[in-house]
């Protein structure tokens, strides 16, 4: 397929031109903010502008694509930290898509891009709701330098999506490498199990779509069932339903059931479970990074994997692809300290829902 020839082009010079920039270093790389609050805040704003001409977008990417790279050093200094107090919990982190920075720009024009808190994001998975709480409690109260500048307990208060999950955003702080001591946000995310099969079956289906689901935009059905769902999981776990729908499993479950008659919800998802049947090369980095780059259409994952030190190749690689801007791959690039856990973890982009399937068939079976 060529968007796959242009993936491996791509990855292949980007990894020859860090061997050879890396000839006479020893150590790992990280990019560097280059550039002022202004200038950064003044590419979000060209980004969001559909008149812009070419070359002014071409020049705001160049920044956008510096500013998001720079938070790897932060990002995986907090993520590091995490895997640490968490050795029961699935513990992953990712730069933010560029589709989605700029969707973000594009559907809250009052946004900086200086000041997007999520650009960096680590995720904690855990296995019940009071896991998620004790871990969150651990890290607010440990020893460390960084700032909380925002929380969010989507848990208790449930988004109208349907989105389920905890969220605390830090400024980095660090007294050893100043060079990163500015509006540097990561965002963490701790949730269950039963809170990430549903957000990544909604990936899933958005991908499949080609609709941003997250975001609450695609049809109107589709996302009332996700809401259901959320519903139904939310009364499993003991914790507030979503607004706008029943606190009784039985209404609930008649509602999800009218809804899947009319699309076939799950058999969709199954559907795609079972195409996207096989991975073209299994990682051989444990730890490390990871492109992941999900092709719907050949139903392929393909991965690149970047061990630690080539940190600074990872994100060319993933930013250069991004701007080949490819009709059919939707990429990523992730951290974990096993692949089983990468998978575990993105189950979207290896369109692996079985559990999620299996789980909804036998509920709505089962009534």
């Amino acid at each position: 397929m060529k968007e796959k020839d242009i993936c491996d082009i791509i990855i292949e010079n980007v990894i020859k031109e860090w061997h050879i920039s890396m000839s006479n270093a020893k150590d790992e790389k990280w990019e560097q903010p280059l550039y002022s609050k202004k200038k950064i805040e003044k590419a979000g704003k060209i980004l969001a502008n559909r008149d812009s001409s070419q070359e002014e977008i071409n020049q705001a990417l160049l920044i956008l694509n510096n500013w998001r790279s720079s938070h790897a050093y932060p990002l995986k200094i907090i993520t590091d930290k995490l895997i640490r107090d968490n050795s029961h919990a699935i513990v992953v982190q990712r730069l933010k898509r560029l589709d989605s920075i700029i969707g973000k720009l594009e559907r809250f024009p009052q946004m900086s891009l200086y000041k997007m808190q999520d650009l960096g994001g680590c995720r904690v998975i855990l296995n019940s709701i009071n896991q998620v709480y004790k871990s969150v409690s651990n890290y607010k109260s440990s020893h460390v330098l960084h700032e909380l500048k925002k929380e969010n307990d989507y848990i208790q208060n449930p988004k109208t999506s349907g989105y389920r999950s905890y969220h605390m955003v830090y400024q980095f702080k660090s007294k050893s490498n100043d060079i990163y001591n500015k509006n540097m946000l990561i965002e963490i995310q701790f949730r269950t199990q039963l809170q990430h099969l549903w957000a990544t079956a909604l990936e899933t289906m958005g991908i499949y779509t080609k609709t941003n689901l997250k975001s609450s935009i695609g049809d109107k059905d589709v996302l009332r069932f996700f809401v259901l769902v959320s519903s139904l999981f939310a009364l499993k776990e003991g914790t507030p339903v979503c607004p706008n729908t029943s606190d009784n499993s039985d209404e609930i479950i008649l509602e999800l059931k009218d809804i899947d008659k009319k699309l076939n919800i799950i058999s969709t998802l199954s559907a795609i479970a079972v195409a996207t049947n096989h991975i073209s090369k299994i990682p051989k980095e444990k730890k490390g990074y990871h492109l992941l780059l999900l092709n719907f259409e050949e139903k392929e994952v393909k991965i690149a994997s970047f061990p630690l030190k080539q940190i600074e190749a990872a994100t060319n690689a993933y930013n250069k692809i991004e701007e080949e801007n490819l009709p059919n791959i939707n990429a990523v690039l992730v951290s974990a300290s096993t692949f089983d856990s990468l998978k575990e973890a993105y189950p979207n982009y290896f369109a692996d829902m079985k559990q999620f399937v299996n789980m909804m068939r036998k509920i709505l079976k089962d009534t």
